[in-house]
């Protein structure tokens, strides 16, 4: 993530939690059930840290 001033912490953690809660809606709406939100959660980490990972490597 962009470092950011501090000013704008604040500000991007309510827009984090803003646009978690309405995909989390999203998915329940959708029929996701908690174990599937959570494996979903679980693999876009491991998309993430791959993509850092190969990011580092280069």
């Amino acid at each position: 993530m962009v470092s950011a001033p501090p000013s704008s912490v604040g500000l991007l953690k309510n827009r984090n939690k803003a646009v978690a809660k309405s995909f989390y809606r999203q998915l329940k709406h959708e029929g996701f059930s908690h174990e599937q939100i959570i494996e979903l959660s679980a693999t876009l980490l491991s998309l993430v840290n791959e993509e850092m990972r190969e990011k580092s490597a280069a």
